[in-house]
């Protein structure tokens, strides 16, 4: 048995992004699984009984704690003496990257993304050092898209040889099962009455944190401006508040006040909010890979992305979806005014939207490469 250890800050990343792999590793017959992450109470109902799980508390953000939490993961590591362990989220990744750097033979950084890459000055500095110090420390980087791989090697953060990108891109794939287009008429009039929506209103969909990296501000600005002109806008967030702080007050309370505007909070039937809406918007600063927006596309929605690394790679520009300047709220508005003024150009996107994620993103084969790759990391072959 080839026993992995996945290190994330929290639970939900591993919910999100790994708890299906780690049950097709683990129904390979050929690994054991270990998880490393903070203690939450949601665990104890949700892990799956073939993890063997470790808390270690890693708080977000800079924090003396970092110390204690290396000292407690290395420790780990020391007793179980995993043959390969798979570290992602940024502190999760810092942390585990020293912690395993004289005990673990195999140690993949998955870049899900660079957090420095929207910041300047001395914070970008920072956090930059930081990124180079997890790449060093770890014996294989495996990029989450072609775009943050390209930005890396141009960064200098590590090597072609030491760093690759599996198949497509995406850290998860898209479940077919789960985003099953074939009942999108079925959910699409469920969820429209549920909301009371028209059949002719034309219905944007957000899915994320509500953050200001997230584009938030700049999604709120732009669809201000369109629902003026276009009295059948909507728009559908999804997603919890993650820093208040970061979002406009103003927009806030004017959308909170909106007729036009649901807030649906944290959902998991999110296919069926993808299936009742019309275009999908993520106008993100920085992303790995845009995963939300391969999910969205396998509902056959259309796509606008801002123009940044990972959010481009998931979709075909000018053919499943458009670009947007990032953090350019007028560049945002034009593309959905095209998208609204356009409905035949909505039809086809979407169209070639599914039919692109399931040529190119479909799960259950993305997870045969993930496997193949540390088979062969294992073994020394890669």
């Amino acid at each position: 048995m080839k026993k992995i250890c996945f290190v994330t800050t929290i639970y939900i990343t591993y919910k999100c992004f790994l708890k299906q792999l780690s049950q097709y590793l683990y129904d390979s017959g050929e690994y054991q699984i270990s998880l490393i992450c903070n203690n939450e109470e949601i665990i104890k109902k949700d892990i799956p009984s073939f993890i063997n799980y470790y808390p270690v508390e890693m708080k977000r953000g800079v924090s003396l704690s970092a110390f204690k939490a290396i000292k407690d993961i290395k420790r780990i590591l020391e007793q179980e003496q995993f043959d390969i362990v798979q570290y992602s989220t940024p502190n999760a990744a810092f942390y585990t990257s020293i912690a395993a750097k004289k005990n673990i033979p195999v140690r993949l950084y998955c870049q899900w993304g660079i957090r420095y890459m929207g910041f300047h000055g001395w914070k970008r500095y920072l956090f930059k050092y930081l990124e180079k110090k997890t790449c060093d420390n770890s014996t294989y980087i495996e990029a989450e898209s072609h775009n943050i791989r390209e930005f890396s090697l141009k960064e200098g953060l590590y090597t072609g040889e030491r760093s690759c990108v599996i198949w497509n891109g995406s850290a998860s794939g898209v479940d077919l099962n789960k985003f099953d287009v074939s009942k999108k008429k079925l959910w699409r009039n469920k969820i429209r009455r549920q909301y009371q929506l028209l059949n002719d209103d034309v219905v944007f969909a957000f899915a994320g944190r509500l953050t200001a990296d997230k584009g938030v501000n700049e999604l709120l600005t732009a669809f201000f401006n369109i629902e003026k002109k276009y009295h059948q806008a909507k728009l559908i967030i999804m997603g919890k508040m993650d820093n208040n702080e970061s979002l406009y007050p103003e927009l806030m309370k004017k959308a909170d006040e909106s007729e036009n505007i649901i807030f649906t909070g944290n959902v998991e039937n999110v296919e069926e909010y993808y299936a009742a809406s019309d275009i999908f918007v993520a106008p993100s600063y920085r992303e790995g890979f845009g995963l939300v927006v391969i999910e969205a596309e396998a509902m056959a929605l259309p796509a606008i992305v801002s123009d940044v690394p990972g959010q481009v790679d998931a979709i075909k520009p000018n053919e499943t979806g458009l670009t947007c300047i990032v953090k350019n709220s007028n560049s945002l508005e034009r593309a959905m005014e095209r998208m609204l003024d356009d409905p035949d150009l909505r039809t086809q996107m979407g169209t070639e939207a599914a039919r692109y994620v399931e040529e190119n993103y479909e799960q259950k084969k993305l997870f045969k490469y993930l496997k193949q790759h540390r088979d062969a990391l294992i073994s020394g072959e890669q």
